[in-house]
C-alpha cells in the first residue's frame, strides 16, 4: 500500500465544510478515517455565508454547535426590491420555537466554520488529516476502496471500506468514476464581492431600504433589470455585494478598481472598503448522474450544485452527510445490507431537486432584464404580499423525504425542534434523541419485533414527572396528526408515526424490510440476515 499500511474504515476526500462534517461525523462514530485535502492551509475567503437551523443541529450533534454560534449572527430575513426600487416581498424568518432552539438562518464567515471544523477533528486519534495530497486514481474491489493519491514526494496507496468524495465541483473522483452530470438548464455569471467596511453605509436615495435592512437584520435582493443586485450583511464588519453581470461584460473587467468602486460608491464610501476578496461565478443547476458506486459515495458539490438565492448549496451536502453517516454505520455493524445504502441517493437526489427548481425559479424571478417583464412581476409580488396574512419563512423551501427509508404514508417530516422536561431541568429534545433510533411515545408502548433491540433503539415516554412536554407544542404537533408515537431516525427526520401498538409494529416490521432489501421475505418475518456491503 505504500506510505500507508493502514486501512481505514472510511476515507473523506475533501476538507471543505462538507467533508469536515463528515469526517466530525465520522469520529463521533468512533470509525478509523483518512481525511485527503489537496490544498496545504485552509482557503482563507468567505464563499457559502448562511446556514440554517437543521444544519445547527447537525453541528450539535458533532459537539461544535456552541462554538459555531459563537461566531455567526442570526439573519432576520430578505427584503427584494423591483424595477422601481421599492420593496416587491419581503421574506420573515420564523422565530426560534423556544430559547433553547436554534435561529432559522445563521449567517457566518466561512474561514471561521472551516477553522471550527478542522480544529474538532484533533478530539479523535483515530482521524487522520493529510493535506498537499491529490487523488490520482480511483478502483475499488469486493474488499474495498484503493485510492492511488500524490504529494510532492510522489504517489502512495490507501484503501478503505469505503470513500466519502467530498472534494467539490470539479471532483477528481466523480471524473475518475465517470459519472455524468446531469444539466438542469440554468447559467447565469454573477460577480460576488466580499468586503470589511469599516464606515457607515450611506443607502441610495433612488431606492427605498427599510430599517431592517439598513440596520443589518435583513439581506437586501435588488431585482432591478439594470442591474440585479444583493447586499448581505454578514458578521461583524463583513458585507457581501452580489452583481449579475450582463452579457457584454467581461470577467476581468469587473474585477478592476474602475468597476468595482462606482458599484460600491452608491452604498458605502470606497474608503472604508477593505476588499476581501472578488470572484465570478457561474451560477448553475448540475446533478451527478449516480451519487454511488459501489462502495464510493458523492456528497456536497461533487453531487450537485444549486443556484445560491436560497443559501442552500452547503446544506445540502452537509444533509448529505448527516444521512449517510448513520446508514453506513448499520451496514458496518451488520443490521442492514449493502443494498440499504442505495436509498441515499432514492432520499436525496429528489429532497435536492426540489430546492434546485425553487432556486432556478428564483433565479429567473430576480435575473429579468427586460423592464416590462420585471415590472409585471413586481405587480404580482406586490399584489401577493397585499393577500398574504403570515410572513413567509425562508426555510419553508426544504422539503420532507419522499422516498428511501422512512414509511411512505406518513414518514419523512424533519422533527421540530422541541423541548422537554426532565429531572434534569428543560432539554432540546436533540439532548435526548443522540443520534439513536428513538421512539417517543405519549404511552407506554413496548416494541415486539426484534428489529428495535437490533437497532439499539431507545423509547422516550412522555409522561409527567419523568419526561414530559414543557411548553405543549409537543403534545398539540402529535394532536395536529392524530398520533401517539413518532418513530425518529438518527438524522432527526421522521420514520413513521401513528397510534396503537399494532400500527407501531407494522411500522418497524417495514423498516426491517427496507434495511434488508435484498433478503427474501417470508409472511410474518420481521427480521432478516444481513448480507455483505
Amino acid at each position: 500500500m505504500g506510505r500507508d499500511a493502514t486501512r481505514y474504515d472510511l476515507i473523506v476526500a475533501g476538507l471543505g465544510p462538507v467533508g469536515a462534517v463528515a469526517a466530525n461525523l465520522a469520529g463521533v462514530a468512533g470509525l478509523r478515517t483518512l481525511v485527503i485535502e489537496k490544498s496545504d492551509v485552509p482557503y482563507d475567503k468567505p464563499r457559502a455565508i448562511v446556514f440554517d437551523a437543521e444544519i445547527m443541529r447537525v453541528f450539535a450533534s458533532i459537539g461544535l454547535a456552541d462554538d459555531i454560534a459563537a461566531v455567526t449572527k442570526p439573519l432576520g430575513g430578505s427584503v427584494y426590491l423591483g424595477a422601481d426600487r421599492a420593496p416587491i416581498r419581503t421574506f420573515r424568518a420564523h422565530p426560534r420555537a423556544h430559547e433553547k432552539a436554534w435561529f432559522p438562518s445563521n449567517l457566518f464567515y466561512q474561514p471561521q466554520l472551516e477553522a471550527i471544523l478542522r480544529a474538532g477533528l484533533g478530539r479523535f486519534p483515530h482521524v487522520t488529516v493529510v493535506t498537499g495530497v491529490a487523488v490520482e486514481g480511483v478502483s475499488q474491489d469486493d474488499r474495498g476502496v484503493i485510492l492511488t493519491i500524490a504529494d510532492r514526494n510522489g504517489s502512495w496507496g490507501a484503501e478503505a471500506d469505503h470513500l466519502f468524495a467530498c472534494d467539490g465541483a470539479s471532483s477528481g473522483v466523480r471524473k475518475a468514476l465517470g459519472i455524468a452530470l446531469d444539466d438542469i438548464g440554468f447559467e447565469e455569471r454573477w460577480l460576488v464581492v466580499d468586503t470589511d467596511v469599516t464606515g457607515p453605509m450611506r443607502w441610495p436615495s433612488d431606492h427605498v431600504v427599510p430599517d431592517e435592512v439598513r440596520d443589518g437584520r435583513f439581506s437586501l435582493m435588488v431585482c432591478d433589470p439594470d442591474r440585479p443586485a444583493t447586499l448581505i450583511p454578514g458578521r461583524g464588519m463583513h458585507r457581501r455585494w452580489e452583481y449579475m453581470l450582463l452579457p457584454d461584460e467581461h470577467d476581468e473587467e469587473v474585477v478592476t478598481d474602475a468597476w468595482l468602486k462606482p458599484q460600491l460608491a452608491k452604498w458605502v464610501d470606497p474608503g472604508d472598503v477593505a476588499i476581501i476578496r472578488t470572484a465570478v461565478y457561474r451560477f448553475r443547476a448540475l446533478v451527478a448522474e449516480r451519487w454511488r458506486d459501489g462502495r464510493v459515495f458523492l456528497l456536497g458539490d461533487a453531487a450537485h450544485q444549486t443556484p445560491p438565492f436560497f443559501g442552500q448549496g452547503m446544506c445540502h451536502g452537509i444533509r448529505d452527510a448527516a444521512q449517510l453517516i448513520w446508514k453506513l454505520m448499520l451496514v458496518r455493524a451488520g443490521v442492514a445490507d449493502g443494498g440499504m445504502l442505495d436509498s441515499y441517493q432514492a432520499e436525496r437526489e429528489p429532497h435536492v431537486r426540489t430546492i434546485i427548481a425553487a432556486s432556478v425559479a428564483a433565479g429567473a424571478e430576480v435575473c429579468k432584464l427586460d423592464r416590462a417583464e420585471a415590472l409585471a412581476r413586481d405587480a404580482r409580488f406586490r399584489a401577493v404580499e397585499r393577500e398574504r396574512t403570515r410572513s413567509v419563512a425562508m426555510t419553508d423551501v426544504v422539503p420532507q423525504i419522499c422516498d428511501g427509508i422512512i414509511d411512505p404514508s406518513n414518514g419523512g417530516e424533519r422533527l421540530p425542534e422541541f423541548v422537554l422536561k426532565s429531572g434534569a431541568g428543560d432539554q432540546h429534545i436533540d439532548a435526548l434523541l443522540a443520534g439513536r433510533f428513538s421512539l417517543i411515545a405519549r404511552n407506554a408502548v413496548a416494541p415486539r419485533t426484534g428489529v428495535w433491540a437490533t437497532l439499539g433503539g431507545q423509547v422516550i415516554h412522555l409522561a409527567p414527572g419523568a419526561c414530559d412536554d414543557a411548553d405543549g407544542r409537543l403534545s398539540a404537533w402529535f394532536d395536529e396528526r392524530g398520533a401517539r408515537w413518532a418513530i425518529v431516525r438518527p438524522d432527526r427526520y421522521l420514520y413513521a408515526l401513528g397510534s396503537g401498538d399494532a400500527a407501531l409494529n407494522a411500522a418497524l416490521a417495514l423498516l426491517a424490510r427496507q434495511l434488508h432489501p435484498g433478503a427474501p421475505q417470508h409472511p410474518g418475518s420481521t427480521t432478516m440476515e444481513a448480507s455483505p456491503s
